[in-house]
């Protein structure tokens, strides 16, 4: 991304503020005359269009002033955007709310969607948290009649899975001690999910291990290690989509009313491994759906357990009030749940 100067930072910020605020292109005697710039409507002319040419702004008609692109938001996000706080009345309201839920999973989920929907005034987007995230704690393997070993799997501080596994031939207590051994101390202290995706490669050099009973157990560990319920995502907001200017245009519209429409999809976009607040702003997007529009979340903790959180909007998102809003509720709902 190339370097810009201090005036073109400072007119790339003022202009996508402008936009952000007013939804209407921005032209260079309008900016003069709004902010401090402290330089001619020709000079900050200049720079919006050396900043067109660059990619971080976008005239849509001749006559017309620029708007910022998706490069110009990104960049603003990443270098320009100073980030609002959230106040302590504020705070209070949200806790307040979430009292209410009175620690009830679900019902703290669901008014987490509520609160984020209504005061980003964007789609508020909750998942439900899930046990992928669990932490490992042992294994036992009990053999039964032949050819069949019952799997016991303990996370953690939670819960207890069993599994009847069939191997192709017998084996003996000796050979289900020694394979619940190395299991236990390869995959100790990692989490479900890591252990899907790891654990062949995990233990591959264990040639003198009754290969066998191994080998059904790697093959097994996507069933082994899936303690999660059916995801449950709650939205709130979808009216706050249609006041916006944007979406004036039907065809943009019925775009974000069938993701919203698609649970699934919208499951596997908050379903995704992220470790801190994400933002994706329109072509980022890997839908062709989401273009329009950006996708703000990050993770919650109950526990070993996450969820995800965020909100979708147009591009032209308030983002410097709506990122720490995203964040200020993911602590809150960690909290409530803890």
């Amino acid at each position: 991304m190339e370097s810009l100067t201090k005036r073109q930072r400072k007119v790339l910020r003022c202009a996508v503020q402008s936009y952000i605020q007013t939804a209407v292109p921005v032209g260079s005697h309008y900016l003069v005359k709004t902010f401090p710039l402290d330089c001619s409507p020709a000079t900050v002319r200049s720079e919006l269009s050396n900043l067109e040419k660059m990619g971080y702004m976008h005239q849509p008609h001749v006559s017309s002033g620029r708007i910022p692109t998706d490069k110009g938001y990104r960049y603003y996000v990443n270098h320009l955007m100073r980030k609002s706080t959230i106040d302590e009345q504020s705070d209070q309201n949200i806790r307040s709310r979430m009292d209410s839920a009175e620690g009830d999973v679900k019902r703290v989920v669901v008014e987490a969607s509520r609160i984020l929907g209504q005061i980003s005034e964007e789609l508020g987007v909750v998942l439900s948290p899930w046990l992928s995230w669990a932490v490992f704690d042992r294994l036992e393997l009990i053999g039964l009649s032949y050819g069949k070993v019952l799997v016991v799997i303990h996370v953690k501080n939670r819960m207890v899975k069993t599994m009847v596994l069939e191997v192709e031939s017998d084996f003996n207590q000796e050979d289900l001690y020694r394979t619940a051994s190395v299991l236990n101390e390869r995959l100790h202290d990692l989490t479900l999910e890591e252990i899907k995706h790891s654990i062949v490669r995990r233990v591959e050099d264990t040639q003198e291990i009754y290969r066998p009973l191994m080998r059904r157990l790697v093959e097994s560990a996507s069933h082994l290690f899936n303690f999660s319920e059916p995801l449950d995502i709650h939205t709130c907001g979808t009216q706050n989509i249609l006041l916006q200017p944007e979406f004036s245009d039907m065809r943009l519209l019925e775009s974000m009313f069938d993701l919203i429409d698609d649970r699934t999809e919208l499951i596997q976009l908050f379903h995704r491994n992220i470790q801190k607040t994400q933002v994706t702003i329109g072509i980022e997007n890997q839908d062709d759906r989401l273009v329009p529009f950006t996708v703000i979340k990050t993770v919650y903790r109950r526990g070993n357990d996450r969820g995800t959180l965020g909100v979708i909007g147009p591009t032209r998102m308030e983002y410097s009030r709506i990122l720490p809003l995203v964040d200020h509720i993911a602590r809150t709902v960690s909290e409530y749940l803890s």
